[in-house]
C-alpha cells in the first residue's frame, strides 16, 4: 500500500522524539490513579515516609523528599512533579541499554532497539506511578551491565560497581537480581577455556552477593518483613501475571515471537550472545510470573534485553507471513475500551461521544503491518506499528481530557466553590464525614480543620449514584470519579 511505503520515508528519529514527548506529558500530566501512590504521596506530606532501614537509605525516597523540597519551594500543590524522578530513571535506562548494545552488538543500530523499549506499556504505566518499578528495573540492568563487562575484561572499577548496585537492588528489596547473576555467572563457568583465576573470581562474586543476600534477609526479618517469601504458586493468580505480562510487554511480544521462530527454526544470528540474552528473557518471565507480588521492575530490566533480541536478530530479516502474530496489537485498543466501560455500570450509561472515541482507536489500530502482504523489514515494519500506537495514544489521550479530565475530585472541588459557592479556596474550610475519597487528604489536608479563620465553611457528603442525591435547594450535587472505587460518585456541597 502508498501509505506504507510513505511511512518507509518517515526517518527512524521522528518515532523516537515523539514518544519522548508522549512521556514527558505523561510524566508530568497524569492523574495519580493507584491508592499506592496517593497514600505515599500523603506520608511524604506528613513525612512519614522512612519507616525502617530499608526505606530510610531506598534512594527512590530520597529522590522523592528532594522532590519534596523543591515542590515546596515552587508550589506546595504541584504534586505532578513527583514523577520527574521517573523521567530521569527512564533516560537512565535508555542510556544503559545504548551501553550494551555497544558492549556486545556494537554494529547494531541501536536507534530503533531503545525506542521500542520506550513503547511497551510497562513503560507507559511505570511513568504514571510513582512506586520504584522503573528505579529497579535501572539498577538491575546496571548490574548486568557490569557483570557482562566483568566477563569481558575485569578491572577494580566494573568490580565495585557492580557490588555497589546490588547493595542498592537489596535496599531496594529487589532480591531476584540474584537468579538473574547465577544464572549467568553459571553459564559463564561453563565455558572450558576460561582460566583458572577468573573462575574463582566469579565464584568469590557469586559467594558475596549471596552473603550480602542473607545479611539482608536478616535485618528485614528484624523489622518482619516478606521479601524473602517470593514464590506463587496459585493458579489463578499465574493466569493474572501472564495475561498482565502480554499486555504489558506489547507490542514486543509478537516480535519476540517471530524472533524466536528466526533464530531457532532459521538459524538466523545463531550466536551464544543473542542465546544468553534469550535464556535472560525467559529466565525474568518466570520470575514475575512466580513471584509473590505484581513486580514491574521485573518487565522493566526485561524490556531491553527484549528489544536488543528482537532487532539483532531480525535485523536483515524480510517478514511476509510471520507477520501473522502482529494481530496481538488488536489487545491494545481492546483493553482501552474494556477499561473505559468498566466505568459504567451498563452499556446504556456510556455517552455517545464515547463510541465515536472507540470508534477512532479501533482505526487508528487497524494501520497494523499484518494487512501488508508483501514482505518488509523489521525497520519497515516497526515504523508502521510506531504510527499506529502514536494515533492510539493521541486518542486515548484527548479522549481522556475531553471526557474526564474535569471530572477529577480536584477540579471539581475548586471550580464549584469559585463559579456556584463564591468562595475563595484559600479562605475556605471542609466538613467531613468519614467515607470520603482518599485523594482529598492529599490536595485539601489543609482545609480540614484549618489554621487560619474560615470565610466559608463547606459540609462535604459523598455517596454511590445508584442513591438519590441529596434534596436541598440550599446545597449542590455534582459527580466525580472517584479513583478509590474507579466509579463515578456524588459529592454534595452544603455551604453553612
Amino acid at each position: 500500500m502508498s501509505f506504507f511505503r510513505f511511512l518507509d520515508k518517515i526517518p527512524t528519529v521522528f518515532f523516537t522524539i515523539i514518544w519522548i514527548i508522549f512521556l514527558a506529558a505523561i510524566t508530568l500530566g497524569a492523574p495519580y490513579i493507584f491508592i499506592e501512590d496517593i497514600n505515599l504521596l500523603i506520608s511524604i506530606k506528613d513525612n512519614k515516609v522512612a519507616s525502617n532501614f530499608s526505606e530510610f537509605l531506598n534512594p527512590h525516597f530520597i529522590s522523592l523528599n528532594i522532590t519534596s523540597k523543591l515542590t515546596n519551594f515552587f508550589d506546595p500543590n504541584n504534586y505532578f512533579i513527583f514523577r520527574l524522578p521517573n523521567f530521569i530513571y527512564l533516560g537512565l535506562i535508555i542510556f544503559v541499554t545504548y551501553k550494551i548494545i555497544k558492549l556486545k552488538f556494537y554494529d547494531l543500530n541501536y536507534l530503533m532497539p531503545l525506542t521500542a523499549t520506550m513503547i511497551s506499556g510497562t513503560i507507559l504505566i511505570s511513568m504514571a506511578t510513582i512506586d520504584s518499578s522503573l528505579i529497579s528495573g535501572l539498577i538491575n540492568l546496571l548490574i548486568l551491565y557490569f557483570l557482562l563487562k566483568i566477563f569481558e575484561e575485569e578491572n577494580f572499577l566494573d568490580v565495585f560497581l557492580f557490588i555497589l548496585f546490588s547493595l542498592i537492588a537489596f535496599i531496594l528489596n529487589n532480591f531476584y537480581f540474584v537468579i538473574i547473576i547465577t544464572s549467568l555467572i553459571l553459564l559463564k563457568l561453563f565455558n572450558l577455556k576460561l582460566e583458572k583465576k577468573k573462575r574463582l573470581n566469579l565464584i568469590s562474586y557469586l559467594c558475596l552477593i549471596y552473603i550480602l543476600l542473607l545479611v539482608f534477609i536478616i535485618i528485614q526479618g528484624i523489622y518482619k518483613t516478606d521479601y524473602y517469601s517470593v514464590i506463587n504458586y496459585e493458579p489463578n493468580i499465574l493466569l493474572k501475571k501472564i495475561f498482565l505480562s502480554v499486555i504489558f510487554l506489547l507490542p514486543l511480544l509478537s516480535l519476540l515471537i517471530i524472533s524466536i521462530f528466526y533464530n531457532f527454526i532459521k538459524k538466523i544470528n545463531w550466536n551464544k550472545d543473542l542465546i544468553t540474552f534469550l535464556v535472560l528473557i525467559i529466565i525474568s518471565w518466570f520470575i514475575f510470573i512466580f513471584s509473590n507480588k505484581l513486580n514491574l521492575s521485573i518487565l522493566i530490566f526485561l524490556l531491553p534485553i527484549m528489544s536488543i533480541y528482537i532487532f539483532r536478530t531480525l535485523e536483515f530479516v524480510e517478514l511476509k507471513w510471520s507477520k501473522i502474530f502482529l494481530i496481538s496489537l488488536f489487545f491494545i485498543p481492546a483493553v482501552i475500551i474494556y477499561l473505559d466501560t468498566t466505568l459504567y455500570h451498563n452499556t446504556a450509561e456510556i455517552p455517545q461521544i464515547n463510541y465515536i472515541f472507540y470508534f477512532l482507536i479501533i482505526l487508528a489500530s487497524l494501520i497494523n503491518p499484518v494487512f501488508s502482504l508483501q514482505e518488509k523489514s523489521l525497520t519497515s515494519i516497526y515504523k508502521i506499528m510506531s504510527f499506529s500506537l502514536i494515533l492510539v495514544v493521541s486518542f486515548t489521550s484527548l479522549f481522556y481530557l475531553f471526557q474526564y479530565n474535569n471530572k477529577r475530585l480536584s477540579h471539581v472541588i475548586y471550580d464549584t466553590l469559585k463559579n456556584d459557592l463564591n468562595c475563595d479556596i484559600n479562605k475556605s474550610e471542609f466538613i467531613l464525614e468519614e467515607n470520603y475519597p482518599i485523594d482529598l487528604m492529599l490536595f485539601f489536608s489543609d482545609k480540614v480543620k484549618p489554621d487560619y479563620f474560615s470565610e466559608c465553611q463547606i459540609e462535604l457528603k459523598f455517596g454511590s449514584l445508584d442513591t438519590m442525591p441529596i434534596e436541598d435547594t440550599y446545597s449542590i450535587n455534582k459527580t466525580i470519579l472517584d479513583l478509590r472505587t474507579k466509579s463515578y460518585i456524588n459529592i454534595n456541597f452544603n455551604k453553612l
